[in-house]
């Protein structure tokens, strides 16, 4: 399939042009553990909301995986919604392809906890639609 010159122009800007040359690689800057993920997530920037996947989670950040559109820039203040109903304040530090790095303004207690589900049962449903609800209040 061809690329138009407008794709490729914003493929361009999806590279690693975008993090500073000061900033080193996603995977050398955490020094919390890091907890695999595989939940959606809603994202609050400069007015717009929207669901993403959360990649990974530690204490005092996440990677989040976005899908074409909109995107933070680097040092926009977002806000977090997870699953859970968990609101987390944090600050893009870094953009890469399609993921942004976030850091937390404040850490975060018991991670594991906020990624397990198992014991929501019939309550699974009702979080999922809560944060299906969450990207469209204005």
């Amino acid at each position: 399939m061809r690329q138009s010159k407008f794709q490729r122009f914003v493929r361009g800007f999806q590279t690693e042009v975008l993090i500073p040359e000061s900033v080193s690689s996603d995977d050398e800057r955490r020094d919390a553990l890091r907890h695999t993920a595989c939940q959606h997530i809603a994202l609050q920037f400069r007015n717009q909301r929207l669901i993403c996947d959360l990649v990974d989670l530690s204490e005092t950040g996440a990677k989040i995986s976005v899908g074409d559109g909109i995107v933070p820039n680097i040092g926009d203040s977002i806000v977090l919604m997870l699953f859970d109903g968990t609101m987390l304040d944090g600050q893009v530090t870094w953009l890469r392809d399609k993921h942004l790095g976030v850091e937390f303004l404040h850490p975060v207690p018991d991670v594991d906890e906020r990624l397990d589900f198992e014991n929501l049962g019939r309550d699974f449903f009702g979080k999922a639609v809560t944060l299906q609800k969450s990207t469209r209040r204005s």
